[in-house]
């Protein structure tokens, strides 16, 4: 490898440890360990470029770095990205004095990914170098000379520390890690809620992803809260740019993992946290919605607590159709407790959609998913609804069979009347049969279709010898569904029905005339 070429390698190679330094600093927060690795790191890339006394100058282009005047050959595009971040802070020149240390690398990197219109603002990027006193790398100054007589006399002056200052750093040093981490925070948390500028805004959320991550704490959970909320309004503002709204929405997608959900989720269900902070975080968490869902779910079937459980429910629900396919995906596991709380959460949402997965759940090995696949069915409604209740109100599951009757009359299903009257004229007096019929009686009251009046007084009228107690039931059952149908075509058999000689049926007609009485008042 020729000298010129080998020099060439070595500076690529040290320029990219500036990139490194720069992704570390947009990741990590302030004081992580991680940073002053990087910068260390990057020293030792500078190192034998800076030997025996030699300083390195280099010319910045937009395209690209210039050594000698001459291009530095180099294969890696992201230099190139490099010389173009540097150009568009007006830095031309960049000269690395041999005493070069890892302090001054990472101050130089902050400064770098400062805005450019605030560069701008503050006099340029050497007067900012200059105020963060950085003596060993100079830029847009190509006299040696001159930049040594600046660096003596930079080294000269007196620290810039005032009472407050020296105050400040020694109550920092009296803290652990954990408080200076959340004290950031709450510093940077001002910034973002008093910036205008969108592009600022952006740079500071890339300082506040890593920083909140870290303050996943208990004791932090107001700042972690407010940070989001911020994020939040910041993303539906109306009235905020669409740069920024995208820039928060980018924001809450990175920071929308296992760990933060597990950490609002924690928050939401303490018995401490406040009312309001409560709804603040269930909002939170809705708002996340499809990046939280999944978590949401094994969290959901990992919870013991019933109250606990309608919580986390309630937030899916009310995440809406964004849920339905990943509910739609729990209908198949081998729990059934989290195939039913799938099931419940998709009656509550009351999709269409949904009903063409929860009809095979009606012949679901457990129970309890069955039922809760009909009270689901049942919520959503609809003509479809009413089709899979009446195919169920025929099934030989007879706990299925009973749940399905009593479900079209709570959605007053009128088209359902023809197969409960169907079901009235079957023969056979087992307790089954009564039962089922019991329940189709009741229906038809909760329907309250005068359909059903000639059909409930047949019912009403007809005497039985051998089947008195049970044929009584259904007597009793029937003035009790015609007095909530509240038809006037009824009052006739009602008043007979009150001399009836079994004592139950007559107090039930009496008891549906006064029924109808009070409807009518």
């Amino acid at each position: 490898m020729q000298p010129g070429t080998e020099r060439h390698t070595q500076i690529a190679i040290a320029l990219i440890g500036l990139v490194k330094q720069i992704k570390a600093l947009r990741y990590y927060p302030p004081r992580h360990p991680a940073l002053q690795a990087a910068a260390e790191e990057s020293l030792r890339g500078f190192q034998p470029l800076l030997q025996d006394g030699r300083h390195l100058s280099l010319t910045v282009r937009k395209e690209g770095f210039l050594l000698d005047d001459q291009p530095l050959a180099n294969p890696y595009k992201v230099l190139g990205q490099l010389a173009t971040f540097c150009f568009a802070r007006r830095l031309q020149f960049l000269t690395i004095l041999p005493d070069l240390s890892a302090a001054d690398l990472h101050r130089f990197v902050r400064c770098l990914i400062l805005d450019p219109q605030d560069v701008l603002k503050q006099g340029g990027i050497q007067a900012v170098l200059e105020r963060a006193r950085i003596t060993t790398i100079w830029v847009n100054e190509q006299d040696l000379d001159t930049i040594l007589e600046r660096k003596k006399k930079l080294e000269e002056l007196p620290p810039e520390a005032d009472l407050a200052t020296a105050q400040a750093e020694q109550k920092a040093s009296s803290l652990t890690p954990a408080q200076l981490q959340a004290l950031d925070l709450e510093k940077l948390l001002k910034q973002l809620e008093q910036e205008q500028d969108d592009q600022r805004f952006r740079y500071r959320l890339q300082e506040l992803i890593p920083l909140l991550r870290l303050n996943l704490l208990v004791e932090n959970r107001s700042l972690v809260l407010r940070a989001m909320a911020m994020l939040c309004r910041n993303a539906i503002g109306q009235k905020l740019s669409e740069a920024r709204r995208a820039h928060a929405l980018n924001a809450l997608g990175q920071l929308a993992t296992d760990e933060m959900t597990n950490f609002l989720v924690a928050a939401l269900l303490d018995r401490n946290t406040s009312e309001q902070a409560r709804t603040m975080l269930s909002n939170i968490l809705v708002f996340l919605s499809d990046k939280v869902i999944r978590r949401l779910m094994m969290l959901l079937a990992e919870e013991a607590a019933a109250p606990n459980r309608k919580i986390l429910a309630d937030i899916l629900v009310r995440t809406g159709a964004t849920a339905v396919p990943v509910l739609q995906e729990h209908l198949f596991d081998e729990r059934w407790y989290v195939v039913r709380n799938a099931v419940a959460i998709l009656g509550e949402i009351r999709s269409q959609d949904s009903l063409l997965h929860l009809t095979p759940l009606l012949e679901h090995k457990e129970i309890r998913v069955r039922r809760e696949a009909i009270r689901a069915i049942t919520r959503i409604g609809g003509q479809r609804a009413v089709n899979i209740l009446l195919q169920a109100a025929a099934s030989d599951d007879q706990e299925l069979r009973r749940q399905a009757l009593l479900s079209l009359g709570a959605i007053r299903a009128a088209s359902a009347i023809p197969t409960l009257i169907k079901l009235l004229e079957q023969s056979g007096w087992n307790r089954r049969t009564v039962d089922i019929k019991k329940d189709a009686i009741r229906a038809l009251g909760e329907i309250r279709s005068s359909d059903a009046v000639a059909p409930l007084l047949k019912v009403l009228a007809r005497g039985h010898l051998w089947r008195r107690a049970l044929n009584d039931e259904l007597r009793v059952a029937a003035a009790a569904a015609l007095g909530e149908i509240g038809d006037e075509n009824a009052r006739a058999g009602l008043e007979k029905a009150t001399n009836d000689r079994s004592a139950p049926v007559a107090r039930a007609a009496a008891q549906a005339l006064m029924q109808m009485e009070k409807d009518n008042s």
